[in-house]
Formats: C-alpha cells, sequence, structure tokens
C-alpha cells in the first residue's frame, strides 16, 4: 500500500509539473512518466487496486462524455463519417502490426493489438490489463505515439496550414 501511496505522489507532482511546463497533454503523461519511472527504480512495483482502477476509468468517461453538446451531434455526421473511415483504418493497421510484431516473437498478440489500435492510452492501458494482456507494454506502446505525436502533429500543423 505505500508503494502505491508513493506511485500517486510522485503521479501528481509529474502531473502538475509537465501541466505547469504546458506539455501537450502534459497532467496525463507527466503522472504516467513520473509513475513509469518510480515503478522502473523499484524492486516491487506498486499494485493498483481494483477500485482505483474503476475510478479513473469512471473519471476519464465523465471528463470525455462531458464535452458532448447538441451542436455536436447537429452538425457531427460529416465529421463522424470520417471518425468511421479513420477509425477502421487504425484498426486495420493496428491488426497489421500486432500480428507482423507477434510473429517476430517481440509482443503477444493481444498486447500488440492493444498497443497498436487507437484509443486514449489510459483506457486502451486498462482494458488491456483486465482483458489479460500485457497493460504496462500497451502503456509503453501508447506513451511512445502519444508523446511523438504531440511534438510532431503541432509542427506539421504550423508547418502545413496557413495562417
Amino acid at each position: 500500500m505505500l508503494s502505491l501511496l508513493i506511485s500517486i505522489f510522485w503521479g501528481i507532482v509529474g502531473g502538475l509539473l509537465a501541466w505547469r511546463l504546458r506539455v501537450p497533454g502534459g497532467a496525463a503523461v507527466g503522472a504516467m512518466a513520473a509513475c513509469m519511472l518510480y515503478n522502473i527504480v523499484q524492486t516491487q512495483p506498486a499494485q493498483v487496486p481494483t477500485w482505483f482502477s474503476l475510478a479513473a476509468q469512471i473519471a476519464v468517461g465523465v471528463t470525455v462524455g462531458s464535452t458532448a453538446n447538441r451542436e455536436l451531434f447537429q452538425n457531427g455526421f460529416a465529421i463522424f463519417a470520417w471518425a468511421l473511415i479513420g477509425a477502421i483504418c487504425y484498426l486495420l493497421l493496428g491488426l497489421l502490426l500486432a500480428i507482423v510484431s507477434n510473429r517476430l516473437g517481440h509482443i503477444p498478440f493481444a498486447t500488440g493489438l492493444f498497443g497498436f489500435s487507437p484509443g486514449g492510452f489510459t483506457n486502451m492501458s486498462i482494458i488491456a490489463g483486465e482483458e489479460g494482456a500485457d497493460a504496462a507494454r500497451v502503456t509503453l506502446i501508447h506513451f511512445t505515439r502519444v508523446v511523438l505525436l504531440f511534438i510532431i502533429v503541432p509542427w506539421l500543423v504550423r508547418l502545413l496550414v496557413s495562417r
């Protein structure tokens, strides 16, 4: 239990620090990075109880769900169609990467599928763990993707979108 409390402490410190430094996605990315570093240096990493994981999922669901409004659904059909096309493409690419990485012996298939599929790293990691995949590896895959995208996408927008 002490290890969990210390992990929570470092998660709060890392999240607030990254948020304060205006790192894109800073609170979540900073908290995750700080907890990962803490757990890497520990001989016994923190074990997160089910109730804590459930509370985190509910908090994320409430936060994301609260962004919806009537205007989104009134004007969102075209966006939904493109989102559906994008999701299918991401899923197919994720499936391909999961198959290839598994056949090469690097990543178990279920872990690869959760790791290479679209979705937020927090939710996908939690769901992966619940389904028996390696949540830590899924987190590392998504964390790497998110950090790279947070660096590359703003740069591409500035480069390609005229103001």
